[in-house]
């Protein structure tokens, strides 16, 4: 079960044991005239099976009682159910490592937001991770998450294209936004949405098709870059050159400007 829909249910379980508490407390109140802490007391007990009253009970109180005994008994047992179900599955591990990584991220400033962890993305975490550069994965794929997770990463799971999983990653105060997944549309959204939100981003955007790259460039990305045109372009540069030592300069130059900009 997923840890948002287990979280859900230990809230409607909850939810179900106050609504006892309540009504069970309001009604002995008002059938058996006994002041809040009383009727509190005799409330948690019955639903306890502890049985213990303060007076003996009118007709409707004893009618009340059994409805409290029997909804009482009922939600506890299936909040204990659902709450041993949320702790022996980890699901309040990784809540509490959901409310850690948000906290962390929320602290971070100056950092870069990569849309993707594909191969791409991947690798530039990987980089991005040895320079220093903090950073934060966003992904839809919960295995790509569970690798983040595993590596110590700051990651997010959710479609890059929603507004508000931009801003949770921090944008506003976001220095950059590696867009790298390996859809062109979404790759196209993801760019409009992060020059919408933060005007003064440096946004470079993966291409997979030429025909992408102009379009790239109108919704706001700084620069684009091809992975095949540029591994293309390598190779043949290896090919041309013996020894491939131009190449590797070239490459190495513009791998160096990049990282510099970020």
């Amino acid at each position: 079960m997923h840890v948002s829909a287990s979280f859900d249910h230990l809230k409607v379980a909850l939810i179900l044991v106050f609504c006892v508490l309540a009504g069970g407390t309001s009604g002995y109140m008002l059938i058996e005239h006994l002041p809040f802490t009383d009727a509190l007391y005799t409330t948690v007990t019955v639903m306890t099976t502890l049985g213990i009253v303060i007076h003996p009970l009118t007709e409707p109180g004893r009618i009340l009682t059994m409805f409290v005994v029997i909804f009482g008994i009922g939600s506890l047992f299936y909040t204990l159910g659902v709450s041993m179900e949320f702790m022996l599955e980890g699901h309040f591990s990784q809540r509490i490592r959901v409310y850690l990584m948000d906290r962390g991220i929320g602290s971070l400033r100056a950092h870069a937001i990569i849309c993707g962890f594909g191969r791409v993305g991947s690798q530039i975490a990987e980089d991005c991770a040895t320079a220093g550069k903090p950073f934060v994965v966003i992904d839809e794929d919960e295995h790509n998450v569970e690798k983040c997770l595993q590596h110590n990463y700051f990651v997010l799971q959710g479609d890059a294209t929603d507004d508000e999983i931009l801003r949770a990653a921090g944008i506003q105060h976001a220095q950059c936004v590696l867009v790298a997944t390996d859809n062109d549309a979404h790759n196209i959204f993801i760019t409009l949405s992060a020059r919408h939100l933060n005007g003064e981003l440096f946004i470079v955007a993966r291409a997979n098709h030429t025909e992408t790259e102009a379009k790239l460039k109108r919704a706001g990305a700084d620069c684009v870059l091809s992975p095949y045109t540029i591994g293309g372009h390598c190779m043949a540069h290896l090919a041309m050159q013996a020894g491939g030592g131009e190449a590797g300069e070239c490459f190495t130059a513009r791998g160096t400007r990049k990282e510099e900009q970020l």
